[in-house]
């Protein structure tokens, strides 16, 4: 295995930070039933919040309600030490306090097409939280779409790497994003991919969904599941 995603281990509940942000549930419109199976969404709360108060009151507010930087994790050790290219959608630093010698770019830059062992890469896909054009709304996000190129890059790297998944739940926002906008560079959809999911039972909707869409699912928390893979790997 040779390319890893690594999802943000120190983020709160999706559902409790969209609602700190602001993010309601819609109402019905005049004469239909509610909405069933809506979930809060962060992007759309994002987005709210910061049309309300400003982008610096946006990124103070995250950074106050996210609460201080955890150290780096075994999972970001072992990330580092075993996958020399890595593409993640964390806001947080933790992963560059681990490689310190690690080469770091943004989904502004074009995607490397072959792996270096010996020059480890790390892709921010939405910048960091201490930069003001972090990607935290649909709008941030929508704005920066990934060019032409860089979704043949991805394709390449598809082509000839396995894909795995660490720290995502199979129902968030998040990771539907990133496995859409990863199908779109692909062209359709994705080959046999691994989520190691983060917490939780898996039920059968999420099951059916995404093991029809290619994913095969287990569940395993960040750091056991690169405990896992170190194991197999020394």
């Amino acid at each position: 295995m040779e390319a890893a995603e690594l999802a943000d281990l120190s983020y709160p509940d999706a559902a409790v930070l969209a609602k700190n942000l602001g993010w309601k549930k819609p109402l019905p419109t005049p004469g239909s039933k509610p909405a069933k199976g809506v979930l809060p969404s962060v992007e759309e709360g994002a987005q709210i919040y910061e049309d309300k108060h400003g982008r610096p009151k946006l990124l103070a507010s995250l950074k106050e309600w996210i609460g201080q930087v955890p150290k780096p994790t075994e999972a970001h050790q072992i990330a580092l030490a075993r996958f020399p290219l890595i593409f993640t959608t964390t806001v947080d630093g933790l992963l560059e306090q681990v490689g310190t010698t690690l080469t770091v770019q943004d989904r502004q830059t074009p995607f490397p097409t072959s792996i270096d062992a010996q020059n480890p890469t790390l892709i921010r896909l939405r910048g960091r939280l201490d930069q003001p054009n972090c990607l935290l709304s649909k709008r941030d996000i929508d704005a920066q779409p990934l060019s032409a190129d860089q979704r043949r890059q991805l394709r390449t790297l598809i082509r000839n790497h396995v894909v795995l998944f660490v720290g995502f739940r199979p129902d968030e926002e998040e990771f539907e994003r990133l496995f859409a906008e990863l199908s779109d560079a692909y062209g359709g959809e994705l080959p046999r991919c691994h989520l190691a999911v983060a917490q939780g039972s898996i039920d059968d909707y999420l099951w059916q969904k995404w093991v029809w869409r290619g994913l095969l699912m287990f569940m395993a928390d960040p750091i056991e599941a690169m405990q896992s893979l170190e194991s197999q790997l020394v």
